[in-house]
């Protein structure tokens, strides 16, 4: 992927662009089928730290850069902010959290623990548990 394509014609580059998002959402259907029904041995192969951090941070992080037009970081903000929230509104789930963490969602539900969105207590717990995983 050349950042800047010089040398080629407006048209080469459209074609380029559109290939790159097709071969893209193919993938990302492929690799969604694959987290829904491969085995959990062969996924911890594919979805692990070291393969899924990079992308994390590439769908995630937001800095600004001298060369961003004020409408296009407005763009990339809000397109990070909508991901965010469907990732922490399916990583907080409720039955998600006492799935994956039912030990600290115990304690957090008998403390009496309050929030403005269950999904944040479902999210607190979640976090704790994954935070003291080795």
């Amino acid at each position: 992927m050349s950042p800047d394509k010089t040398g080629y014609s407006k048209e080469v580059q459209n074609v380029y662009n559109n290939r790159l998002r097709t071969y893209a959402n193919q993938a990302i259907k492929d690799l969604a089928l694959i987290a829904q029904n491969l085995p959990e041995d062969q996924q911890q192969q594919i979805f692990n730290h070291k393969n899924l951090y990079p992308l994390y941070r590439g769908l995630f992080e937001i800095k600004y850069k001298d060369n961003y037009e004020p409408k296009e970081y407005e763009l990339k903000q809000k397109r990070i902010l909508k991901n965010c929230l469907d990732a922490m509104s399916i990583i907080g789930f409720k039955d998600n959290a006492w799935n994956l963490a039912p030990d600290v969602m115990k304690i957090l539900i008998s403390t009496g623990l309050r929030e403005t969105f269950d999904t944040f207590i479902y999210l607190k717990g979640i976090f704790i548990k994954a935070f003291n995983q080795p």
